[in-house]
């Protein structure tokens, strides 16, 4: 009776998965109009500059991101607002990530971007589960506010149900330097927890092993439909689901057989899940265990025979999970937390208990006595886990930036892993331990091809400018980087994946944070040679953060002159045409006619990078007769209207156009008649707003059969082939 109570269970948890997993993806929605939208707030609510975002269920639609002017809403509000559904993108820049394929790993289909709220409606109808997850988060995060300091109460929101936005973000970037970041999202470690607190209380009971797991397995399913039923929660319940059934038949718990099993399922169930990050990460966490384990157990039993026995197997799990993960952890976040096997020795062993407790202070709101007792219990132990996070986040090195290892390198060390726990058991430890250390080095220092050919990459940083000219033999010049937040999402990572660890230069046009920002994160994480602007125009508040980050990097700050001139020692130069002295007074738009103007010549190869300036700096330089003529123009000001005037177009004479500019902007950017005067100049123009990153392969020499300088195009995520 107990086993065919264990395989009906395990009968309707595979038709679950199969309803929840199977089912067809929601098609990407086109963008459309301004519109009005009404739904329920789930989640996720951040405030941001003027404004907030918030994961948003549109009533009988899908889940979209929301970003919102004005006050940011409550979870479970029901609202209306008017906005324009836009789909995610896919990668718009080289080696970059698809944001579509991410969001949709959280059930995410679609954006609605500048949302105004228009009202606030009755609650919606609880027959959406959706609806009644976001009032059950709400009412519990009621409850945890009520007994616990807001940090605290945001830390255990993260551990129970993955809600981690009032966390503050200095504190998110704590969790994730020291590898600990999985704590705050519901995934693997959560839904063992429970599976384990189930069998612990159960086993008290006394109930029969089968019924125990039986039981375990409906309330870790029960756990994951709470928490919002996300695809990496759903997937390690599977997972779990199979080692329950293996321990209820007598079999073992860690077997390999189940872990197949479980992802056979996944993959037929979902098959587009195979190639997500959270797939390898998961499978790979278990199989480390599987593998591990059985090896460390004993190892540290003889080693440390008067620890106790639930320290040591929290020592062992933390070592499998640490083993089998930081190649593909690096390889996805881009860093190697140097402190998480220390940082996750310290947390891990508490989030059980802290879950327990968090649990017991729900169910015992109505007695408020008993539940603040639970809190008070709860918070001397969040209080430690924020400490030794904060603490080792602070010390030198913590995080070091990582270029990822191709996937042969994490393959060939996953490979000696398994390979080495074998050797080990058999006594060959020399051997076992050689073949660690160097797929280590591989996946630490993974080999990089050799460039031929100068590249200039315009990134894709939304409104503002960032390019990366990278020279034959490895020197790297960033001519502005965005905004803060595009130099630490878009600019930073397409140097690591680039293998660039060191950057000769960031120019910095002029200080607007569109173009300027940026540079803070790329000074934070990499070694910069200098930081060169024109030294005309004040800082803002954005580049008194650069400049802050550059003396805290000990960069040195140099102010280029008109005529100054860079040189490489593979034939890069860049020459200083602006700004010309007396600078620009007394116009609407100083900043941007005073921008850092540069002339980049490699062979017979061209380009002119304008920053913002306009028609009045267009004059002076006509007037100066400055050396103008160049086979590619970065388009000055993101082409709007006062900006490439004909004279300037005509001597200059661009064969290319870059608009480094962003889509949807509320500035109406570019103009039509600067696409006009462009097109009357002959220049074939290219549009980060429609291409996503413009990349250019230059050899330096001349075409033999065009006689043209040879340049080669690529656009988007597509890799640029020389001389096309």
């Amino acid at each position: 009776m107990a086993r065919f109570a264990m395989l009906a269970a395990l009968v309707a948890l595979a038709l679950l998965l199969w309803l929840r997993l199977a089912q067809p993806a929601a098609p990407v929605p086109a963008p459309q109009r301004t519109a009005r939208y009404n739904g329920t707030v789930l989640g996720d609510v951040r405030a941001q500059h003027e404004g907030s975002s918030f994961l948003f269920a549109l009533d009988a639609g899908p889940t979209v991101l929301v970003s919102a002017a004005g006050v940011p809403p409550r979870i479970a509000q029901h609202l209306r607002l008017r906005g324009r559904l836009l789909p995610f993108d896919g990668p718009r820049n080289p080696l970059e990530p698809s944001l579509r394929a991410i969001q949709a790993e959280r059930g995410i289909t679609a954006r609605i971007a500048s949302a105004q709220i228009l009202a606030h409606l009755p609650a919606a109808s609880l027959r959406d589960p959706r609806v009644l997850g976001a009032r059950l988060h709400a009412w519990a995060y009621a409850q945890l506010r009520a007994h616990l300091p807001p940090v605290d109460a945001a830390l255990l929101a993260g551990e129970l149900w993955g809600e981690r936005s009032d966390l503050p973000p200095e504190l998110r970037a704590e969790f994730q330097t020291t590898g600990t970041v999985h704590v705050l999202v519901t995934a693997g470690l959560h839904v063992g927890v429970m599976a384990a607190l189930a069998l612990a209380l159960f086993g008290v009971l006394g109930l029969p092993r089968a019924w125990a797991c039986a039981l375990g397995a409906l309330l870790v399913w029960s756990y994951v439909a709470f928490s919002g039923a996300h695809l990496p929660s759903v997937r390690a319940a599977t997972m779990l689901s199979f080692v329950l059934a293996a321990r209820a038949y007598g079999r073992s718990a860690l077997s390999w057989n189940a872990l197949a099993a479980a992802a056979i399922v996944v993959v037929v169930a979902r098959p587009s899940s195979v190639s997500s990050a959270s797939f390898a990460l998961s499978f790979s966490c278990v199989g480390a265990i599987f593998a591990l384990l059985p090896l460390l157990e004993p190892m540290l039993e003889h080693r440390l025979p008067r620890v106790p026995h639930r320290l040591r197997e929290a020592f062992a799990l933390t070592l499998a999970t640490q083993l089998g993960t930081w190649p593909l952890s690096a390889a996805i976040f881009l860093q190697f937390s140097s402190y998480a096997l220390l940082a996750n020795l310290a947390v891990v062993p508490l989030v059980g208990t802290t879950m327990l407790l968090g649990g017991a202070q729900l169910l015992l709101s109505p007695l408020p006595l008993f539940a603040q007792l639970a809190a008070n219990v709860n918070a001397w132990l969040l209080a430690w886990m924020l400490a030794a996070v904060h603490l080792l986040a602070m010390l030198p090195g913590a995080r070091l930036p990582m270029t990822p290892a191709p996937a042969w390198c994490i393959a060939a060390y996953d490979l000696a892993l398994l390979g080495g726990t074998w050797l080990w058991s058999r006594g060959t430890r020399s051997l076992a331990l050689a073949l660690l250390l160097c797929t280590s080095a591989l996946v630490l220092a993974p080999p990089r091809t050799q460039n031929t050919t100068l590249r200039v990459t315009a990134l894709d940083v939304g409104q503002g400018d960032g390019f990366v000219v990278q020279s034959p033999r490895g020197h790297v010049l960033l001519i502005d980087a965005g905004t803060p937040a595009m130099g630490r999402l878009v600019v930073l990572p397409f140097l690591l994946r680039h293998g660039i660890h060191a950057v000769d230069a960031i120019m910095s046009s002029h200080p607007h944070a569109g173009h300027a920002g940026g540079a803070i994160a790329v000074l934070q994480s990499l070694r910069v040679g200098a930081l060169i602007d024109a030294g005309v125009s004040p800082p803002n508040a954005t580049y008194e953060a650069v400049l802050a980050a550059a003396a805290a990097a000990h960069v040195p700050i140099l102010h280029v002159r008109t005529g100054a001139i860079w040189r490489s020692d593979d034939g890069l130069s860049l020459r200083s045409l602006a700004p010309t002295r007396p600078w620009v007074a007394g116009t609407p738009r100083d900043m941007d006619e005073n921008s850092l103007i540069l002339r980049l010549r490699y062979g017979c190869f061209t380009m002119l990078f304008t920053g913002d300036a306009g028609d009045v700096q267009e004059a002076r330089l006509l007037a100066a007769g400055a050396p103008l003529r160049a086979q590619v123009l970065k388009v000055g000001h993101h082409g709007s209207a006062y900006a490439s005037s004909p004279a300037f177009l005509a001597a200059v004479q661009p064969r290319i156009a870059v608009i480094s500019v962003g889509r949807y902007n509320r500035f109406g950017l570019p103009t039509a008649r600067a696409l006009a005067a462009l097109r009357r100049a002959g220049a074939r123009i290219l549009r980060t707003d429609h291409d996503g990153a413009v990349s250019l392969a230059v050899s330096g020499r001349r075409d033999a059969r065009t006689h043209r300088c040879a340049i080669g195009i690529g656009l988007g995520d597509r890799t640029v082939r020389p001389n096309a």
